[in-house]
Order: structure tokens, then sequence, then C-alpha cells
């Protein structure tokens, strides 16, 4: 099982970034302006995300775990990268200050690809959302 994890510092408190993480169900913060939509609450719900051009993908919120601030998921269909095995997490970090670390982990299998490429395929797509989230976080 391949692995990749990154991290981006957040001029926002560690509370309110949390509240957006959490947040499994709502997806305001990816690039792209997404439809979406969530079946049931908690661990176990899915949520649906259309984003055009790449396939609409279902997800599966795994866990909260409120202390540690983390959220982890995994995706049930639609996987946009070439990976099988689709399993993540992202996890709010105090940097004092009022600022925060968002944290991003994932472990899947190459699919088709070296895991090198499935590697750079997934630091590409963490960097591009992550750069988004914080653009429309930190505007306000």
């Amino acid at each position: 099982m391949a692995e990749y994890s990154t991290e981006r510092e957040f001029e926002m408190s560690a509370e309110a970034l949390w509240a957006v993480v959490r947040d499994f169900g709502e997806v305001d913060w990816l690039p792209g302006n997404p439809t979406y939509s969530s079946e049931g609450t908690g661990p176990g719900m899915i949520r649906t995300i259309d984003m055009p051009p790449i396939p609409t993908v279902r997800e599966q919120l795994e866990a909260i775990d409120e202390d540690e601030r983390r959220v982890s998921y995994r995706i049930l269909e639609g996987l946009p990268m070439p990976l099988t095995g689709y399993r993540a997490a992202m996890q709010v970090v105090d940097a004092g200050g009022g600022r925060s670390r968002l944290v991003w982990s994932s472990q899947w299998e190459p699919d088709g690809v070296t895991e090198e490429e499935a590697r750079a395929v997934v630091a590409n797509m963490y960097d591009s959302v992550m750069g988004v989230m914080k653009a429309n976080l930190e505007k306000g």
C-alpha cells in the first residue's frame, strides 16, 4: 500500500478550520464550484460530488475524531486518479497565533501506473485543492 501526506498552513484558528473540515457533507471550498449532496449523517454517511469534467465521486465518511480534529474517509466510486483502495484523512493542527495547519494523508494502490506516477497525481490534486481551499477560506 502506497502513502502520501502533505500539509498547508492557514491564517485562521484551528477551531474555525476544524468546523469546515468536520462538516463532511459541505464542500463549498472545493475548486470548480461543484454540486454535491449527502446521504445520512456521521460516520457511514455518503457524499456525492459532481465537478465536471471529472467523474462523479462518491465518498464515505469513516470516522470523526473530535479530540484529534481528524476525519477519515474513503472513495467508493469515481476515483479521479489512477488508484484503487483509496482511504484518506484530514487533520487540523493548531499552529499557534490564530493559525492552523491542515494535514491531508492517504493510502492507496497504484492502478496502471507506477507508484511514483500515482504519488505525483495525488500530490498535484492535494496541492490544487488545498490552494483553492486556503484562498476561499481566508478571504472570509
